[in-house]
Parts: structure tokens; sequence; C-alpha cells
């Protein structure tokens, strides 16, 4: 892939530039070393890690109140979770594109938390996002499709809002900058913003990051991850339906809303070893195929190959094919030993567990180990702390390296860090509206050969 490149897949454009921070808040005492002297080098200093406390409940505080963008499945279980973080929160507002998501979200708030969405309060269409950012709330939680994600951030910081934004951060580069730089700007604001990177905030991956950090598997040299599952959602279109309506309400299906199975899938466990490394990307070299989709443009297997710093390599495959193992995870190789996502487990060369997770003990001091909660009991306690909360650097370099893999699988060819981040790739329509367009433009992309979907 030639460095100079224009990314201009299926036609679209656009650009612009920036990186994020990350703040730090001390461990809870379940977390700290043992006492005496470590008989391991850490990675890195303590200082700078982040390691979230995680409590059962927020703290008690101002009354904290959220609009919801995108009322689906992981839209009503954000909600949720933020409803359960704690008292005095409260969800005033919602916005989704289609009228018919709206009132079944409404419907889950009133039936499951006894909560009344007023219909002035309730926003459909292309710029309903804009109208519930514009209301008088302290932060927007936003899981709309993926594509919309920089663009709805962006918006919400613009108007002062703190921000919970579903992960993947972005699924081309000019979202990924859009990104990044919203989550500066938030820094600069006192916003905090909290991509859904639940294993952050999850007690038994939070208690191996720092057993990793501490020096346990010594210098990370390799990982692996992989995520396994059974075929996605298939709609059947309804004859009233435009070509847009029909792409967005099977977003699953379709690159430019979805971004593909290595950013909606794959991207929890690339997001893992990023964390747990703090190693950059490099370059990927990755393939990838459909073997039984038959419907949008998207594949149904991916395997890849992530060069990174110091020369580690991180290996990846995500499959949703019915009828075959599933399975998800991790597993990262130190020189003097390996992690294991299966059981939360450090394992020295001779096989023998060295530490593992303690879930009985957990249990025994802890309420509370729903991640998705966890997360939001943290977002809501620096809100109410005036702390903030900005973890969105990695969450975007996570979403660039599924990218970087992704464009690898569809040309065919191997591509860097600097390729993707400066390229001009946008997947985004240039008219958003429910319209009817050249549904060929959206084929599946064919590695290795001349493609209309492809312009070098």
């Amino acid at each position: 892939m030639n460095s100079k490149q224009n990314y201009t897949r299926r036609g679209f454009l656009s650009g612009a530039a920036a990186s994020g921070i990350g703040f730090a808040l001390g461990s809870g005492a379940w977390l700290a070393s043992c006492s005496g002297k470590s008989q391991y080098t850490p990675l890195r200093p303590a200082g700078e890690l982040y390691i979230p406390d995680l409590p059962d409940k927020a703290v008690d505080g101002k009354p904290i109140s959220a609009a919801l963008i995108g009322c689906g499945g992981r839209g009503m279980g954000a909600a949720f979770n933020f409803l359960d973080a704690g008292d005095g929160l409260s969800i005033t507002a919602l916005a989704d594109l289609f009228p018919d998501k709206l009132a079944a979200g409404r419907r889950q708030l009133k039936e499951g938390k006894n909560v009344e969405i007023p219909d002035n309060m309730c926003f459909t269409g292309f710029d309903a996002y804009r109208k519930v950012c514009e209301l008088p709330v302290d932060l927007i939680l936003i899981a709309s499709p993926n594509c919309f994600h920089p663009m709805h951030m962006k918006y919400a910081i613009d108007k002062g809002k703190h921000v919970f934004v579903e992960k993947p951060a972005a699924i081309d580069a000019t979202g990924y900058r859009t990104f990044v730089s919203a989550s500066r700007q938030a820094l600069s604001m006192g916003l905090s913003i909290l991509p859904g990177t639940q294993y952050h905030f999850d007690r038994p991956f939070v208690a191996s990051y720092q057993k990793i950090q501490e020096g346990m598997i010594g210098r990370i040299v390799s990982g692996s991850v992989y995520y396994h599952t059974a075929s996605d959602q298939y709609i059947i279109r309804r004859p009233e339906w435009t070509d847009m309506e029909y792409m967005i309400r099977g977003h699953f299906n379709w690159s430019w809303t979805n971004g593909d199975q290595i950013s909606n899938m794959l991207i929890h466990w690339i997001d893992v070893f990023n964390w747990f490394s703090h190693l950059k990307p490099l370059k990927a070299i990755a393939y990838g195929s459909r073997i039984r989709k038959n419907i949008g443009d998207v594949y149904d297997n991916f395997s890849m190959q992530i060069t990174c710093e110091e020369g580690v390599q991180l290996s990846g495959m995500v499959r949703r094919i019915d009828g075959c193992d599933n399975d998800r995870g991790a597993v990262i190789q130190g020189e003097k030993g390996t992690w294991h996502s299966s059981d939360f487990s450090i394992r020295n060369h001779q096989g023998e567990t060295v530490w593992k997770y303690d879930e009985a003990e957990a249990k025994s001091k802890f309420k509370v180990h729903d991640m998705y909660t966890l997360e939001h009991i943290v977002l809501v306690n620096h809100i109410r702390q005036g702390q903030t909360l900005n973890i969105a650097e990695t969450a975007g370099i996570s979403a660039m390296t599924a990218v970087m893999a992704r464009e690898s699988a569809y040309t065919g060819k191997a591509c860097t860090w600097e390729q993707i981040t400066s390229s001009d790739l946008n997947t985004m329509p240039e008219e958003m509206a429910f319209v009817n367009v050249d549904m060929k433009k959206f084929e599946p992309p064919v590695p290795g050969v001349p493609s209309k979907n492809i312009k070098e």
C-alpha cells in the first residue's frame, strides 16, 4: 500500500487531526501489591497507570440527568446501567432515528425502571441527536450505530456535556480524528468521556492488568485475541424502506455503518491487548472472506497479524458463522509467563499457575460485579467529585488498530499506522437521508484485484 495512497473506498471523502490524554485515580486496597519487596520488575511506573476505584455504588452528590441517543439493545442496556449506578440519576430524554425504536425504548424504561419520558422529550430523525444535546442535561449516553459515534460525541462536547459513548470510537480515519480531537476539547473543558470499554472496569480484568504492570509475566513479547460467535442479525427488507433505511436498520451487515467484524466484535479483545501492553500498533497484514454471509457487504471471518512497537506481534481471529465452535478471549505472553483471560490466571512457562483472580474473595468484599454498571459508577463519581475522566486515547487507538487490519484485508495490502491515520478514509455517504442510492457501491471488497470500491 503506497504511503501517499488516498483511502477513498466507495468514493467517500474528508479529514482533521489530534490525540487523547488519560487521567489516573488511585486503586482500591483490594488491588494493592503484597507487602514487602516484589520479586518482579514493573513494566512502567505506577504513576503512569490508570487504576480505577470500583465501589459498589456511586457517591451521593448533585443530581445528574442524562439523555440517550440510540434506543436499541445496547442503548437501553446503557440507560439501565446508568440508572443502577447510584442515587439521584435520571434519564430525561430519548433520541433515535426511528420512531418504532424510540417507542420500544420508551416502553422498556417505563416497564423496567418506572421512568416516564414525555412526548416533548422524545426526538426522531437524523437531527434528533442535536436536539437532545441542546437540552439542559448533564450527560449524553451514545449508543447509536458505530458510524455515528464520532459525530454524536463531538456535538455533545460542543454543547458542554459529559459523554458516555459506546465503542468502537470510530470506524474510519476521519471519524478517528474527529473522536480524538473532541476528546482533547473535552479535557480542556473539564468534561468526562467514558468510552464503552467495559473491561477496563471489570474487577478481574483490572486485577489482571495491575499484576501484569507489576511485572508478573515480564516484558510482553506477543499476544493473541479471538472472537468466534454465531452469525449476526438478519434484516428482512420491507417494501416501504429506502436503501438507506434498510442499511441503517440492518447496520451489522454493512461496513459503512458497522465497520465489519474486526471493528464491531474483535475490537473488544484488541482493546484489552492495547490496554495491557501500552504498545502502539505499527503495521497490519490481514485477510478475510465471506463463507456463508449472503447479505450486506461485510465479511464473516478475518485473520490478522499486527506488528507493534518493540517488535511485539499480536495475532487475531474473528468469525461469525452459525454451527461452529464459539469462544472469545485473549492470551498475552511475557518473558516470564502468560496471562489467560479464560480463567484470569498467570502461568509460568512450565504451565504452573502463579496467580489467579480470587473471585470468591472479591464476592465477599463487593456486591456489584457487572462491568457495565461499574463503568457508569466510575463516570458518575468523576462528575460528582469534579474530576475529569478521559480514557479516550486507548479507545481511539484500538479503533484504528481494527480499521488498519480491516483495510489490509479489504485491499490485500499491508497497512501501516501512519498510512491509515493520515488517510482521508471516510465511509459515510455524501448524503445522509432516507433515500435510495446506487447499491452497487456497497458490494463486498475483493482483495488483490482492481475494484470500483477501492481507488488507488
